[in-house]
């Protein structure tokens, strides 16, 4: 990964008073100016503010901001430094990490180059075969590999070769975002609708478990999300895509061959790991080891001299401040939620649902409803974590189906409108094949449309597939 698009921007004036509103959002939360907000709520609102600004328009580089936040956390006094930085012992980082080396070794051997170049016969026959190819490519990841951002990170070489295989001189503006945005959506918004495909809908369904013993099974979760949310969510995206790049594609021409440098021992060798890896990420539920632990052992085997195409040198290339975003994230979800913010946010759930009437459309609507505001204000799997056991009980309150309640809390935490709300758009931008506002723009207008048309959509199928 390289260094995000903003690491060398100039500061503009748009940059300086960006960076100005920043600071006085984060002076007002320390000067706590609201008296009925506890001072110590509205200094973890004033810093989440504060990099959530500045993650989203990057005046300045986002592993500064980051940097910055893990500083104020503890120097707050509403975290300690060992939870502050307890995310960098987690699986979550590590996870990343495996994925960025993985995502170098295709990379570097040419292999990412060699399946752009076997993808072309299928993908390039025409703009909507393109458009609708890719997103199926990404969903398909989405059922082998339970992790959006690792998905990412091996789709990524394979999406910028074959953009240098349909416009070798860079002369169609649209080509990259369509390329990059149709992987990246249908990975991860179609993902959304498989258990394993995202995150979030891991921690929603161990909160159901944890709260109400209720297990979740894969297939229970393909049967109710993935018709709509899954595959009708899927076309959504390709149609948005669609609207703003792919209809200004130019035509395809004449296509120069894909280059592959190292063809030979060091393609076939990571060939057979990026199998493995796959092969073991897609049978975790018969062995039982955890994706993070797949993961290290393919990073580990990847620069094992004679077994992988990997010098370990090269993971000095690994972006490691990105890691500083990560930890950041997890430490504003945490702060936001040990200070009660993320509760007090919650907490007319259940009277609104007990004005929601005795129908079962509007309940689960505003389960729904009820979460989105904290997916502006945290990681999203963050939300699923805080959200999920207060709304059980809400929904509980209304006569729903516990299932039905987390599901409802599932369709929240599956949309994300700006970047920084989950890694695997970060992780895009940090290629620099995308602006902020080109992702932004069209993150916000998919998951919009997934609010107001998929979300009540998704209920009417549950009630014609019958009760859960």
């Amino acid at each position: 990964m390289g260094a995000t698009p903003a690491a060398g921007a100039p500061q503009t004036p748009t940059a300086r008073r960006v960076g100005a509103a920043a600071a006085v959002l984060l002076a007002a939360g320390f000067l706590a100016p609201l008296p009925w907000l506890p001072a110590e709520q509205q200094q973890a609102l004033g810093i989440s503010l504060f990099a959530l600004l500045l993650w989203t328009a990057q005046p300045v580089p986002i592993s500064w901001t980051s940097l910055v936040v893990l500083v104020l956390l503890p120097v707050s006094g509403l975290v300690d430094f060992g939870r502050t930085f307890a995310p960098f012992a987690g699986s979550t980082i590590w996870l990343v990490f495996s994925g960025m080396v993985l995502s170098l070794m295709v990379s570097e051997s040419g292999l990412g180059g060699r399946l752009a170049r076997a993808a072309l016969p299928l993908l390039a026959g025409g703009r909507a075969r393109l458009v609708l190819g890719l997103h199926g490519l990404g969903l398909l990841a989405a059922f082998l590999v339970p992790s959006g951002v690792v998905r990412v990170l091996l789709l990524m070489p394979v999406g910028t070769a074959l953009i240098h295989a349909l416009d070798p001189d860079g002369e169609d503006p649209a080509l990259p975002p369509v390329v990059i945005l149709s992987i990246l959506f249908g990975t991860y918004y179609g993902g959304a609708g498989i258990l394993t495909g995202t995150v979030p809908n891991l921690v929603v369904a161990g909160q159901l478990e944890a709260v109400t013993g209720r297990v979740v099974y894969w297939g229970e979760w393909l049967l109710w999300m993935f018709p709509v949310m899954g595959a009708l969510r899927t076309l959504l995206c390709a149609a948005v895509i669609w609207v703003i790049w792919g209809r200004r594609l130019r035509p395809f021409g004449e296509r120069r061959p894909v280059p592959h440098p190292g063809a030979g021992a060091g393609q076939r060798r990571t060939a057979f790991l990026m199998l493995l890896g796959v092969g073991l990420w897609a049978s975790d539920v018969v062995h039982g080891f955890p994706p993070v632990l797949v993961g290290l052992a393919v990073v580990l085997l990847a620069v094992t001299p004679g077994v992988g195409a990997l010098a370990p040198e090269r993971l000095r290339q690994v972006d490691y401040p990105f890691f500083f975003y990560l930890a950041a994230l997890f430490g504003i979800g945490a702060v936001l939620d040990g200070t009660g913010f993320s509760q007090g946010a919650l907490a007319g759930a259940a009277v609104h649902l007990g004005k929601a009437g005795e129908g079962w459309l509007d309940p689960h609507l505003m389960l729904t409803a009820a979460a989105v505001p904290l997916d502006f204000l945290m990681d999203i799997a963050a939300v699923g974590a805080v959200a999920t056991p207060s709304l059980l009980e809400a929904g509980a309150a209304a006569g729903l189906d516990p299932l039905a309640s987390a599901l409802s809390v599932a369709m929240a935490t599956t949309v994300a409108f700006l970047p920084y709300q989950s890694a695997p758009f970060m992780v895009v931008l940090a290629y620099g094949a995308l602006t902020p506002r080109q992702l932004a723009a069209a993150m916000f207008l998919v998951s919009s449309l997934s609010l107001l048309l998929l979300a009540p959509l998704n209920v009417l199928y549950w009630r014609w597939a019958g009760p859960m």
